[in-house]
């Protein structure tokens, strides 16, 4: 296939506002698709060049793209930017400038090829061989594949494809239906990788996906936990439980082999180079391989208390690493291990894996086992909620001791019980932000007014609206949301959205931001768990409580059925016994 015949699919999903006709045009790609360019091309829709947990991002930024077309299309850079100024996508830039541009026959497999060459470029020398080899490769192509590099060049590829949205894909591709889903969503918890995924399915089938194992170095698809409403209805559902403290930090997950050590958030990020400590803690560690599962989270020695994860979310940065971790020192709660010399434990009853957990970390003073109690009882679990909650902490997590490891699962094995507020609503929700309004008086400065946002409906692979934010966010953060909207915008609703409500802009489902509210209460307005003439969800009196996108991607929000489960508990709360 060649990279003019894959832009012209882009373009056709960039296009397309239904989420059912993303997965056919995309199946519709994959099954023209061999199995050697298979791989590339799913990273590139991703506009990716490898696995989202590989470190390896095409290093170009605005004013080295506009330089780049500047060269490609000999064009002054300062005409190429009052194009950019006019137009405000330098994808369409280059589209333009290059409007008889050539009718190359490059194939998918060399484009991806000749970008690695640009994202590995380094040293003295980097930055204009990295602007020559974009330019000359500008050149070869038509006018859409122009826009569509520039576009994956600078990751503002926008087409809303979620992972499921591929994965459903994939199977019609080769069964003309989604019963294939099951079997490439197992692998994908397992190994975390769809290109790897899309290439084994294509060239041995259903047999090689089942195949593909846990291996140390690719992060497993995080287990996440359930909501219920307090540790009464924990001990009438769980019976014995196995309690740890919900720490507020980022979850990790330190991969060792020899002495390579990779530390890996929830969202698939390496987090190695930034998290230093635990990365050097890990190599200190005897077992040859290892996997663990953990909570990493700013300490303070003076205070001898917990900070609070924005200060924990710092230590996410490109520079000021060293210095960062002397005034801000990590440490890492272990509560799970999943792989251990050679040996896959996740099918290991959880106090089984957990009996190992001590063993291995033995002596770390950066590692650290999660204390844990079991019980049954609800007076001690209230207790041991409470003392928790008394240190800062955000309550606790129990688990069914005798549980395996379900990597990606969300359910009743684990649950999380979490500090009560004053109002009706005894948890917070993460929501994704789907567009937002333009400001009046002063937020008219901020340049926005008021924000969109929704949960994620799991069950559709879509976004649903669920309510309109506009307190709880400082002035600078108001300024940082126009920032970081800027980058998001698209001119047409995103086909995996759901929305009655029509915001002034439109963005790509990205950002996920905690909020807290006073209660859950029904909505014709809104889309979150409407169903025909049945009103949705929405949330009353909601204020921002902080940014999650250091460890949660959009598909890790709260989730239209936890929101349906909130609602249930919060109503039964109400009705006199």
């Amino acid at each position: 296939m060649t990279f003019a015949e894959l832009s012209g699919y882009l373009d056709r999903l960039e296009s397309t506002s239904s989420r059912n006709e993303l997965v056919k045009t995309l199946a519709e790609l994959y099954a023209r698709s061999s199995a050697d360019e298979i791989q590339p091309l799913t990273y590139l829709i991703q506009g990716r060049l490898v696995p989202f947990f590989e470190p390896i991002e095409i290093g170009l930024g605005e004013k080295l793209v506009i330089a780049a077309i500047a060269q490609a299309f000999a064009t002054p850079p300062d005409e190429v930017a009052k194009l950019f100024g006019r137009l405000g996508d330098l994808g369409q830039v280059a589209a333009t400038l290059s409007a008889h541009g050539s009718n190359s026959r490059l194939p998918v497999a060399e484009v991806h090829a000749r970008l690695m060459e640009i994202a590995v470029a380094s040293g003295a020398g980097s930055v204009e061989k990295k602007r020559s080899l974009f330019a000359a490769l500008l050149k070869q192509v038509d006018p859409v594949s122009a826009k569509h590099l520039v576009r994956i060049a600078l990751g503002r590829l926008r087409l809303g494809i979620g992972d499921p949205t591929v994965l459903d894909a994939l199977s019609f591709a080769k069964k003309g239906d989604k019963s294939l889903r099951p079997v490439l969503e197992g692998a994908y918890n397992r190994v975390s990788d769809l290109g790897l995924i899309a290439k084994t399915f294509w060239s041995g089938g259903e047999s090689a996906v089942n195949a593909l194992k846990v291996t140390v170095g690719r992060p497993i698809r995080s287990q996440l936990a359930e909501r219920l409403p307090n540790p009464e209805a924990v001990i009438k559902r769980l019976g014995l439980v196995a309690v740890q403290p919900k720490y507020d930090g980022i979850r990790v997950q330190i991969h060792k082999n020899g002495s390579e050590v990779r530390v890996f958030s929830r969202n698939l990020e390496d987090y190695t180079l930034m998290f230093s400590e635990l990365t050097a803690a890990a190599q200190a560690l005897k077992d040859e391989t290892l996997i663990l599962d953990g909570e990493a989270i700013a300490y303070s020695k003076e205070l001898e208390e917990y900070l609070p994860f924005q200060l924990t979310a710092s230590r996410r940065r490109q520079h000021g690493i060293e210095q960062a971790a002397r005034e801000l020192p990590l440490v890492a709660f272990i509560f799970d291990i999943l792989y251990r010399n050679g040996r896959d434990l996740t099918e290991l009853p959880y106090e089984e894996r957990l009996a190992m957990v001590d063993a291995v970390i033995a002596g770390s003073t950066v590692l650290l086992p999660a204390p844990i109690i079991k019980t049954d009882s609800v007076e001690v679990l209230t207790k041991t909620l409470l003392d928790n909650i008394s240190q800062g902490l955000e309550g606790v997590v129990v688990k069914r001791p005798d549980s395996k490891y379900q990597a990606g699962a969300r359910n009743f094995n684990w649950v999380k019980l979490k500090r009560h507020t004053s109002g009706e609503l005894n948890d917070t929700v993460d929501l994704v932000l789907l567009g937002y309004y333009f400001g009046k008086g002063k937020r008219a400065e901020f340049g926005v007014g008021a924000l969109l946002a929704g949960v994620y409906d799991a069950e559709h692979d879509r976004f649903a609206t669920i309510t309109k934010l506009g307190t709880g966010l400082s002035d600078a953060e108001w300024r940082q949301i126009h920032e970081r909207a800027d980058r998001l915008q698209v001119d047409h609703r995103p086909a995996r959205v759901e929305s009655i409500l029509t915001p002034d802009v439109w963005l790509e489902p990205e950002v996920v931001v905690e909020v807290m509210a006073d209660e859950i209460t029904p909505s014709p307005r809104h889309t979150a768990g409407k169903a025909g003439d049945e009103p949705g969800f929405a949330l009353r009196f909601p204020r921002v409580v902080s940014f999650r996108g250091a460890d949660k991607r959009p598909e890790d929000a709260t989730t239209v059925k936890e929101i349906a489960s909130l609602f249930r508990q919060q109503r039964e709360r109400k009705t006199p016994s």
